[in-house]
């Protein structure tokens, strides 16, 4: 019985330092294992802290942009305001423009029936500012003998004309007319040829 039991007694111790060597292998696995999911833990929230750095300079310079864009649209606001309100002032001087143009080929006219000396004097004022008006892209539509243009006239008046070469001549111009860098601003109102049949 003691030799049966010894042998028992190496069997078991045996069994028993199997038993721990298995264990303490997969004691190590387990522990490489949790070792490396550590490290992927870590590597994981270095990148979710990363990330999370990233959105906020992202959003912090997506902030910096929609300023900067609310910036540029307020001053390209203003600057349609200013650009609206300067075309009004030049709408009202291209008026009073006119309105002084008019009255001074009135006088032209009635002192070249009355007083030439006098049509001399207007006729040299007009020159004088001739080339200022020229600079500023202003065009006076004041010329008879030319054929008519509905864009440039407004016929008010036909007259009866027999050669057919006059035909749809402007006759007489009774108003000028204005152009402001080729828009028609103002048409004179004439007077035209018309064939008779």
């Amino acid at each position: 019985m003691g030799i049966f039991s010894f042998h028992k007694n190496r069997e078991k111790e045996a069994e028993e330092r199997a038993f721990r060597q298995k264990t303490e292998e997969c004691l190590a696995a387990l522990a490489e294992e949790m070792k490396q999911g550590r490290a992927v833990l870590e590597k994981l929230s270095q990148d979710v802290r990363q990330a999370g750095s990233d959105v906020r300079r992202h959003d912090m310079a997506l902030e910096d942009c929609l300023e900067a864009l609310e910036e540029q649209q307020e001053e390209e606001s203003q600057s349609r305001k200013q650009i609206r309100k300067l075309e009004a002032e030049q709408e009202k001087l291209l008026k009073l423009l006119a309105v002084y143009q008019e009255q001074l080929w009135g006088m032209k006219r009635y002192a070249g029936q009355k007083d030439p000396a006098w049509l001399s004097q207007l006729e040299l004022m007009e020159k004088a500012v001739g080339g200022s008006r020229q600079s500023c892209g202003i065009v006076w539509i004041e010329e008879a003998g030319v054929q008519v243009d509905y864009e440039l006239h407004e016929v008010i008046e036909a007259r009866a004309v027999s050669q057919e070469q006059m035909d749809m001549q402007v006759a007489e111009v009774y108003s000028p007319g204005m152009i402001c860098r080729g828009t028609v601003k103002k048409k004179a109102r004439v007077a035209a040829y018309r064939l008779e049949k």
